[in-house]
């Protein structure tokens, strides 16, 4: 297999993260922000045999309210992607930011990123309220369409939150998968994809809730919206950033096109050395080694006694069941579909 190439990992340049601090009390989307410098992104690429890195913001988005700071802010965090890019060349590229939802200045912002050595943009599914997809930003939409660009959509803290329930969970482990499945649910109902069907778009951590919700809701889509979500779903691109096995993949591959699935590490914000082990079940599933590592597991599971008698072991058996289940999920992965989702999907769609 040729290295790999990861399309969803983020950088966190100065501007951003002083603006994070000076806007936000406690941890951001209740998520530490995490410390990141070039360095991060090289040592994960190098140890896990990564060719080459798609840096981009993550969530929360970074308008807080005052337009012009938004502006400065998107142009630090791409002028310091475009550095990166110049610097590392044939290891890093970058996604470019926006300072939506200002119009113009995002299609101003646009021009400039597409003669600095951007790859591609990202946004947020939503900011300040305002979703991607929704009619007031057509100018944006329309100047990316022409350009025919890659956009990689983000998720952000949802609008609007329900009160007095899961007011401790943080917005990473429900709240991105919500606004996710609700922006992409926006886009058909403004036909977005027939209206701009040259905008390549990501959709991130293997779609959300879209492959358990899509044979609720298509027949709904297609009568309200008169658009069609399951075309819509082999349209689209999607990664794998996250734990997407066991359930998760096997499900949106009965979806997605699968030379529109395209691997995601998420680092710094999912710990480097929990990225490593998905990345390897994603490597070694359906394989020789996997199978031999599914009966040493099935041996480990006859001594539950012994690790409840070690304080120290008592979470071992958790962590291997999880590893089984995964590895069974990654049944699905064929040689020639591994060889798909890590490097070759993503040569494709970024002409590397």
């Amino acid at each position: 297999m040729t290295a790999i190439i990861d399309v969803h990992t983020h950088y966190l340049p100065t501007a951003y993260t002083a603006a994070l601090k000076q806007h936000i009390a406690g941890d951001p989307d209740g998520w530490p922000t995490p410390a990141w410098t070039p360095a991060t992104t090289l040592k994960f690429m190098q140890k896990n045999e990564i060719s080459y890195s798609l840096l981009s913001l993550s969530s929360p988005h970074f308008n807080f309210g005052d337009r012009a700071e938004t502006i400065n802010i998107a142009r630090s965090a791409n002028t310091d992607g475009a550095n990166l890019a110049q610097t590392y060349p044939d290891q890093l590229g970058y996604l470019a930011s926006l300072p939506l939802p200002y119009v113009n200045e995002s299609v101003a912002e646009i021009d400039w990123a597409l003669q600095h050595q951007a790859r591609g943009f990202t946004v947020p599914t939503n900011t300040r309220g305002i979703y991607f997809g929704s009619p007031i930003m057509e100018e944006v939409y329309a100047r990316l369409n022409r350009a025919k660009a890659v956009v990689a959509l983000h998720p952000n803290q949802p609008a609007a939150l329900p009160l007095n329930v899961n007011i401790d969970l943080p917005t990473p482990l429900l709240g991105f998968f919500m606004d996710t499945t609700m922006t992409f649910m926006n886009l058909l109902q403004y036909h977005f994809f027939d209206r701009y069907p040259d905008i390549r778009l990501i959709v991130p951590h293997a779609g959300a809730f879209l492959s358990i919700l899509a044979d609720r809701d298509a027949a709904y889509v297609k009568a309200s919206y008169q658009s069609d979500l399951y075309a819509a779903m082999q349209h689209v691109y999607f990664d794998t950033a996250g734990a997407v096995l066991p359930r998760q993949l096997p499900m949106l591959m009965t979806l997605a096109d699968p030379t529109h699935l395209l691997y995601g590490s998420d680092i710094p914000y999912t710990n480097p050395k929990i990225s490593s082990e998905l990345l390897k079940v994603l490597q070694r599933g359906n394989t020789p080694q996997a199978r031999r590592r599914l009966l040493t597991l099935g041996v480990a599971e006859h001594f539950d006694n012994f690790f409840e008698k070690h304080a120290q072991l008592r979470q071992l058996p958790a962590v291997l069941d999880l590893e089984v289940k995964m590895l069974t999920g990654a049944g699905i992965l064929t040689p020639s579909f591994k060889q798909a989702i890590l490097t070759d999907n993503a040569k494709r769609l970024f002409a590397l």
